[in-house]
């Protein structure tokens, strides 16, 4: 009789949204200091300050990145949604060989794509041009060992223009999975932030219901007490287990759809984020272990 392969076990990670204003170096530092082992990064961040100088900095400081975003650029730091305009779209291909490389040099398997979940144009045509781009991005990807995975973005209040329209391409984990599977690819998966399935209802269906697509990386942040989720903002996200988010529920259904690995904090509140950065990092870790340990 063949056993199941055993899944690795949840961990805490450390995303650098959580603590902003930091340069790449005193980050890695920050999160091995509070006993961080994994962490996300910006691809761009890593490429400006050389892979092989990072790649020596997580082995020193015991590190390993879980994921990291910007496989598609937005400036020095953020990433781009997959649905730019096509000019702007192509402009970023060329050095994409440069920030595979670097995901490669730094042992990251994983990049995120962030999915415009609504558009101002034909939402068929959105969603062809989004099945094309995944298709092209895991292709190339696929040469340097790294998959993509997808985020559906839940919140409906306060996002960037560029993410809104009248037209939904892919705002919930269903959709986004009917999406991926056209794309027909097994090194496509889905990214789950805690705060978007919350606010699309918080359904632990939506989670299990993702086979056969695999869950690439999951990122934690709690939501608000006594506030309508279509009144919720990335700027509301509070540390895990600090909210209103069943924490049981969600733990459970990411078991259930058989994922195991980084649970990273990503937090974009302004208030949390003038407290010190090691008291943030400190915070995001030992929540984040609370959830780990209950789970």
């Amino acid at each position: 009789m063949t056993s199941r392969p055993t899944r690795p076990p949840l961990e805490p990670c450390l995303n650098p949204a959580t603590v902003t204003g930091l340069d790449l170096e005193d980050f890695l530092c920050l999160a091995a200091v509070t006993s961080f082992h994994t962490v996300e990064l910006s691809i761009q961040q890593v490429v400006a300050y050389g892979p092989e100088k990072v790649a020596t900095l997580l082995s020193a400081l015991g590190l390993s990145v879980a994921a990291a975003s910007g496989i598609i650029p937005a400036g020095p730091v953020l990433p781009a949604p997959l649905l730019l305009t096509d000019d702007a779209y192509v402009a970023t291909l060329a050095d994409l060989p440069e920030r595979l490389a670097a995901f490669q040099m730094i042992g990251c398997r994983v990049a995120t794509v962030l999915l415009n979940p609504r558009t101002g144009d034909d939402p068929q045509s959105a969603g062809a041009i989004a099945v094309k781009r995944l298709r092209g991005l895991a292709e190339v990807a696929a040469h340097y060992g790294v998959r993509l995975a997808v985020e559906a973005v839940g919140v409906r209040a306060g996002l960037d223009p560029c993410l809104e329209g009248p037209h939904e391409v892919a705002a919930t984990l269903p959709h986004l999975a009917e999406l991926l599977e056209r794309v027909g690819r097994d090194d496509v998966g889905v990214c789950v932030d805690s705060f978007h399935w919350a606010a699309t209802g918080a359904d632990p269906g939506h989670l299990t219901g993702l086979a056969p697509l695999r869950i690439e990386h999951v990122q934690l942040a709690d939501v608000p007490a006594g506030l309508s989720p279509d009144r919720w903002t990335d700027e509301m996200r509070l540390f895990p287990g600090e909210g209103a988010l069943d924490w049981t529920t969600f733990t459970e259904a990411l078991a259930a759809a058989e994922y195991g690995g980084p649970l990273s904090v990503e937090l974009f509140n302004p208030e949390l984020r003038l407290l010190p950065e090691s008291e943030i990092a400190t915070r995001a870790y030992v929540t984040a272990r609370a959830i780990v340990d209950t789970a």
